[in-house]
């Protein structure tokens, strides 16, 4: 549940404290829309890296935003 007294802002910093390729894939694909082969495509990388960077981005965040509720 997001209202848990995140706001937009926490949301944006955790984002961007993701590492360059977790980032670039996650907001390609959950933010605007790409497909995992788009986004291979347009990184120059294999639909696998693209799907693991989703991956571990994601997990990344889950972490990032459960350490912010604690504070």
């Amino acid at each position: 549940e997001w209202s848990d007294g995140l706001t937009s802002e926490a949301l944006e910093k955790a984002i961007a404290a993701l590492p360059d390729g977790y980032r670039t894939s996650f907001l390609l694909i959950e933010v605007e829309g790409y497909s995992h082969k788009e986004v291979a495509q347009m990184m120059n990388k294999s639909e696998g890296t693209s799907k693991s960077q989703l991956f571990h981005a994601k997990k990344a965040l889950q972490k990032i935003l459960k350490d912010y509720r604690f504070r």
